[in-house]
Parts: C-alpha cells; sequence; structure tokens
C-alpha cells in the first residue's frame, strides 16, 4: 500500500500558479491521501471545492473537514441568496471505501498578536483490502509550541481512546430504515499524518513518539512510532517544506512498524509550499 500525507497550500504551488490538477497528478499513485490547507467555497478561487475536484479527477472516496469555516453566502440581484460556507480544513482520499469518519476541532487559545486559526483533524476508517484501518488527518499551528502542545495531547488522547470512544455509532438500531446495521469496527491499527509543523528536535515530538534516550525513543505502547524513522532515514538535510525541517510525518501504531517497506519526499514537484511524503507498507 503507497500513502501519501500533503500539505497542498490551497492549491497554490511553489511558482504562484493555482492549479488543482496538477495537485492531484502529484500523488496519483497513492492508495490513500492525507491533505492539508484543502479549501471549500472561497471566492478566490470560483468557490471550488478542492477536495471533491481531486476525488473526481482520481475517481477516488474522499472526506474533508474545515476546522476554520465562516459564511461565504452571496445575495444576487433578486435578492436569492445562495447559501456557501468558506472552509480551510483537512481531507482523507482514499481508493478504498471511506467506512467512516468525523471531523474533529482541536484546542485553541485566542492569540493578540498574530494570525492564527482554528485546527483539527479528520478521523476514519477506510476499508484496505488486508483489513479496515484506521487514519487520522491534521494540521496543527504553525505559531510555536505554546499553540502546538495543546493539540498534540489532544490528539494522541483521541488516538488511545477510540476503542473507548467508538465509531459513530454504537450497537444496533432495531428500526429498518435507522442504523439497521451493526457499529462499524474501530481497528487497533493506525497511520496518524498531516503537517505537524514540528520537528523531531520541537518538544511536541516526544509527546508523540516518546522521550529520546541513548537507546531511541523511550516509546510506550500510548506512543507511536515515526514511518521515516522506520524506514532506516536519517535526518540530516531532510526538510518536507523548504527550510523548515521535516515537519510533515507520518506516525504509525507500533504493529505498523515492522510492515514500512520505505519512506521518500517528493521533491520533484512545486505543486505546493511544502513537497508530499510517501510511505510504502506491506500490508
Amino acid at each position: 500500500m503507497l500513502f501519501c500525507t500533503y500539505n497542498i497550500h490551497y492549491g497554490v504551488g511553489a511558482d504562484g500558479k493555482y492549479d488543482v490538477a496538477r495537485i492531484a497528478d502529484a500523488f496519483a499513485e497513492a492508495d490513500i491521501v492525507c491533505l492539508q490547507e484543502a479549501v471549500s467555497g472561497w471566492a478566490q478561487n470560483a468557490h471550488a471545492d478542492q477536495t471533491a475536484e481531486i476525488a473526481e479527477r482520481l475517481n477516488r472516496y474522499a472526506v474533508y473537514h474545515g476546522a476554520m469555516e465562516s459564511d461565504a453566502s452571496t445575495v444576487g440581484a433578486d435578492g436569492r441568496i445562495t447559501n456557501r460556507r468558506r472552509c480551510f480544513g483537512n481531507a482523507i482520499v482514499s481508493r478504498w471505501p471511506i467506512l467512516w469518519s468525523r471531523g474533529v476541532m482541536l484546542p485553541k487559545t485566542r492569540l493578540v498578536n498574530m494570525f492564527d486559526l482554528q485546527r483539527g483533524y479528520v478521523e476514519a476508517v477506510i476499508a484496505v483490502p488486508s483489513g479496515p484501518l484506521r487514519i487520522y488527518c491534521t494540521h496543527l499551528s504553525h505559531i510555536g509550541s505554546q499553540q502546538r502542545l495543546p493539540q498534540v495531547a489532544a490528539l494522541m488522547e483521541a488516538i488511545n481512546r477510540a476503542p473507548v470512544t467508538g465509531a459513530t455509532w454504537d450497537a444496533r438500531h432495531q428500526d429498518w430504515f435507522m442504523f439497521p446495521e451493526p457499529a462499524p469496527v474501530v481497528p487497533a491499527s493506525a497511520i496518524v499524518a498531516g503537517d505537524f509543523n514540528f520537528t523531531p528536535a520541537h518538544p511536541e515530538y516526544p509527546l508523540a513518539c516518546g522521550a529520546p534516550s541513548s537507546f531511541g525513543p523511550e516509546a510506550t505502547a500510548l506512543h507511536l512510532a515515526d514511518a521515516w524513522i522506520a524506514a532506516g532515514n536519517s535526518e540530516e538535510g531532510v526538510d518536507s517544506c523548504p527550510r523548515e525541517g521535516r515537519i510533515d510525518h507520518v506516525f504509525v501504531t507500533h504493529d505498523l512498524a515492522p510492515k514500512v517497506r520505505k519512506a521518500w519526499i517528493g521533491y520533484g514537484t512545486n505543486a505546493s509550499d511544502h513537497w508530499p511524503v510517501f510511505v510504502e507498507f506491506d500490508l
């Protein structure tokens, strides 16, 4: 299985050109893709739904959650209202059906002197041929550790509590019309990916992968494994966003770490201000 995470910079490439088709083509071979900075309902691109456009171009299943949203409605000359919401958020695009999903908000504290915005994540379970697989797609604050540390803590709690929280409904409703099927599964195996805006040198990283030691990360069952490291890669000279270091990550539950074949960064595309990160799994 080929997995990808990609901050698509609302469709604007490193060359300043807006081209959603170019974005889609950059990861066309991937089976599951986590997208950040996907937008919908913005006047600047004629209110396009980028996730729908990408899914249509690649013939994929998709789910989108705009953590930041506001009104983008217009009123015609005849007084008729066209309802629209302006959204900025995360999407999951998949070759296989997305069995269930939910969009979740991450903690946010208002800043008084600089721009930030509401962050969130999409949680989903995908019907991968080898068995259902849990996926999280997220994008954390770009400002600093003060904003991100609570977000990492909330995300990790949700990942670890998933079996207790359950899916989007529980048990079976006896009514023939509403929820006659059993509750969806919540698989143990999970991939957690996105633009985390921190590198392995930042204090947020140990919250996800365990504190550093002379033997490697002190990872517990409550931590995740870094697929980049599981693939045997080095940190030296690695950027997933120019001059920012490796801030786009693919973390996995520890049962998936031995199944990572390789991981690489797609430096050959300028479709965004980030580069896509790919991980190949033996599933």
